[in-house]
């Protein structure tokens, strides 16, 4: 396989593996919720609003977005907004194994927000 035809899916490629990333964790969020509540910061729990809900309010986020970047649809602000939220997790958990990881997931979905719509978005489709 030459190098042309691996850099024309690269783009779709890692859309579509961040994408199904969002929604694995987003549906992990809505069917097994008691699970994640170790994940809620206690700056977030000091407001007042319960662990649950920021849960629930966190799957709808990733699920949506990640429909959305999956489809191709306002693919941009769709990963912006996730790689954002990535970067705020990643520093809340700080410099351990997951904080790292998170990291690298919200560097890898900032990537495409900086690719934009690649060919097989329906973003393109539509903008034509």
């Amino acid at each position: 396989m030459n190098l042309e035809k691996l850099q024309y899916y690269s783009k779709p490629t890692l859309r579509i593996a961040m994408s199904l990333l969002f929604l694995y964790f987003g549906f992990q969020q809505i069917t097994s919720p008691g699970e994640w509540i170790g994940f809620v910061p206690n700056y977030v729990l000091s407001t007042g609003i319960e662990a649950q809900t920021v849960i629930m309010l966190n799957a709808i986020l990733e699920l949506g977005l990640g429909t959305l970047m999956l489809m191709g649809l306002y693919t941009r602000a769709a990963s912006l907004i996730l790689a954002l939220h990535l970067f705020g997790i990643a520093f809340s958990i700080g410099l351990n194994p997951l904080g790292i990881r998170d990291l690298g997931l919200a560097i890898a979905t900032l990537v495409i927000f900086f690719n934009g719509s690649d060919r097989f978005c329906l973003d393109k489709r539509i903008g034509k």
